[in-house]
């Protein structure tokens, strides 16, 4: 779609969503969506029109046939379709049920089937099912190994791998990890490093997990004047249960986060690649990129030079517009100096081809400056 389209599409969908239309409601509706018709986004909300005879004839038994057809494909929103019309017509289809079920995990909404979807109903019953499943696990004691899947690093409301030292009182490390099944009771110990050499006591930690456990938190280390770490890369790591290691870097620097930040005069977007961007790429700006070709956006923060060295925190939020899944965030801490004028982050994937085609909004900022927000199109 071209960004006219788009719109066009938009604001069909949001006036679809809305209760209570009229038979001439919708039959303006059918007209605007056939003119636009031939994009996939907009084949769904024409087959349910079809099927209910929404603002033209009902033909439940061609939009069936023709579901049927393309169920091979994967398309989990014409999957999902088709199972949540099959229920409507025998609410006692397992089969449907289930298939259904599967396809609500995959992404598929009401936002076509509105008020007449079977998808609260299939999801309440599944989660009756899965809260019994879980409630008879708990009840066992589980020999799993925990498996850790990321650490990240807290103090006073801060959060990630990067920190200004003069802001950080206790340290505390919280590990995710992956989720069991029943109930175990961990003995957790753990300690940081500083160059291969001990930097901290040992913290030793239990804990009760079971299966709804997602993380579990360390003591802390450090004091409450903030002087105990210094500018320099630190490795926290933890042993569960007498034998399995994991570890994760943290990085220190000097002074305290100014959280005002510099003077932001505008946000441009360029892409380039995953490794880092390159100069070539840095002054292409542009809001819509080939998906084939794409691996990194990066946002380029245009700035007056500050008037001292500073320490900021740059925040990036990506959503997918076509369902509002927040599809990266990243928080960075950056280290100004006088005479700065742009600094850029990005975020994406490591190869091209991992971007899925649409719009994406963005929010971009540095400090607590206000917020730049905007939109760009994966083509």
């Amino acid at each position: 779609m071209d960004i006219f389209e788009r719109y066009l599409y938009e604001e069909l969908t949001a006036q679809y969503a809305e209760s209570s239309l009229s038979v001439d409601d919708y039959k303006e509706l059918y007209q605007r969506f056939c003119s636009i018709g031939h994009f996939p986004e907009v084949k769904p909300y024409l087959l349910v029109m079809r099927f209910w005879g929404w603002g033209t004839v009902s033909e439940r038994e061609n939009v069936l046939f023709e579901l049927k057809e393309i169920l091979n494909d994967d398309d989990y929103v014409l999957k999902g379709l088709y199972y949540d019309l099959l229920l409507t017509i025998d609410t006692n289809d397992a089969d449907a049920r289930k298939n259904l079920y599967e396809m609500i995990n995959l992404g598929y909404t009401d936002r076509y089937m509105k008020e007449k979807s079977n998808i609260n109903a299939t999801v309440s019953l599944y989660q009756e099912v899965e809260s019994q499943k879980i409630n008879n696990e708990e009840e066992l004691q589980s020999d799993e190994d925990v498996v850790v899947e990321r650490i990240i690093f807290e103090s006073k409301g801060e959060s990630g791998v990067e920190f200004t030292a003069g802001d950080v009182d206790y340290l505390k490390a919280k590990v995710f990890i992956k989720p069991i099944h029943g109930k175990k009771h961990l003995k957790v110990r753990s300690q940081i490093f500083l160059n291969e050499e001990t930097f901290s006591k040992i913290f030793l930690n239990e804990y009760d997990i079971d299966s709804n456990t997602k993380y579990f938190q360390t003591s802390g280390w450090g004091n409450e004047k903030c002087t105990c770490y210094d500018s320099d890369t630190y490795r926290w790591v933890v042993e569960i249960d007498g034998k399995d290691t994991f570890g994760q870097s943290f990085r220190m620097y000097d002074g305290k986060l100014n959280k005002n930040g510099p003077i932001i005069n505008d946000v441009k977007l360029f892409a380039s690649k995953a490794s880092g961007a390159e100069k070539r790429d840095m002054r292409e700006y542009k809001t819509t990129f080939d998906a084939k070709k794409l691996e990194y956006v990066y946002f380029k923060f245009l700035m007056d030079s500050p008037e001292e060295t500073m320490n900021i925190r740059v925040f990036i939020q990506v959503t997918y517009l076509e369902d509002n899944t927040v599809i990266k965030k990243r928080d960075t801490l950056y280290q100004l100096s006088t005479g700065t004028t742009a600094i850029w982050g990005g975020v994406g994937f490591s190869e091209a081809g991992k971007w899925k085609k649409g719009l994406y909004k963005y929010i971009a900022r540095c400090g607590n400056a206000k917020n730049f927000e905007g939109v760009f199109t994966v083509y």
